[in-house]
């Protein structure tokens, strides 16, 4: 079914000019984003180092392999710390593309 006139009208306006609060909201984005991925990692280091859970998944129960500690912190400073250098590589790449771009065109 289709209508012969529109029931809402659309107005629509053409900005020329970037507003600064685009770039806010991009970064707020990015770092929700980031705190999603460490909140993941901390569960899924919880339940890898919890007694018996890694066991009960796997099925098995192999007592030779020597039984791993690692902290709170040691897990957050190898799981956070590289991910977010990674980020960090990739958003001055971006940016430096998003320059070259600008500025030779």
């Amino acid at each position: 079914m289709s209508l012969s006139k529109q029931v809402v009208p659309v107005i629509t306006t053409i900005s020329t000019t970037k507003t600064e609060r685009s770039t806010r909201s991009n970064l707020a984005y990015a770092a929700f984003i980031l705190l999603c991925f460490w909140v993941g990692m901390q569960i899924l280091s919880l339940m890898a180092h919890a007694p018996g859970v890694l066991e009960h998944l796997a099925q098995g129960n192999d007592t030779t392999r020597p039984r791993i500690e690692m902290g709170f912190i040691v897990s957050t400073v190898f799981g956070v710390v590289p991910f977010l250098a990674g980020c960090a590589l990739l958003g001055v790449v971006s940016l430096a593309l998003k320059f070259h771009h600008r500025f030779h065109f």
